[in-house]
């Protein structure tokens, strides 16, 4: 694992978790300056923030996280939003202001994931294409 900060910042259960794997290695502190590979993911480079010392690390695939907590705080109360700042949406991507559709990790979709974000932005596209058309 990769940490672009100098410490994590999970639960510290996760952290313990985390620490007590055995196939785990944390690297803090580092900034991943490539992937690579031709046909498919061969490695990962990295550089030290600290030394700027760039290390290279031979893998078969990479999963990136970049965080969980959604940037929606400047909508404040215009949406309704989880606990977590999550704006809620319905199965059309629709929010709870007609008219107003939202897609992607920043909504309560249940998992955040690419893969996911871009058919929910495909959904909340026709939602808001519907939703045009019928108004």
């Amino acid at each position: 694992m990769i940490e672009f900060a100098p410490e994590l910042k999970a639960d510290s259960v996760l952290q313990e978790r985390l620490s007590s794997l055995a196939n785990v290695t944390v690297i803090k502190n580092a900034q991943t300056t490539e992937i690579t590979g031709t046909d498919k993911v061969n490695g990962i480079s990295y550089k030290e923030r600290a030394t700027e010392e760039i290390h290279h690390i031979e893998l078969e695939g990479v999963f990136v996280q970049i965080g969980l907590v959604p940037n929606t705080e400047w909508l404040a109360d215009t949406v309704e939003r989880t606990r977590m700042g999550e704006i809620v949406v319905d199965k059309h991507g629709a929010t709870n202001i007609p008219g107003v559709f939202a897609a992607g990790d920043c909504t309560d979709s249940t998992y955040k994931q690419i893969i996911i974000s871009m058919g929910s932005g495909a959904t909340a596209a026709l939602g808001a294409f519907d939703y045009l058309i019928r108004n």
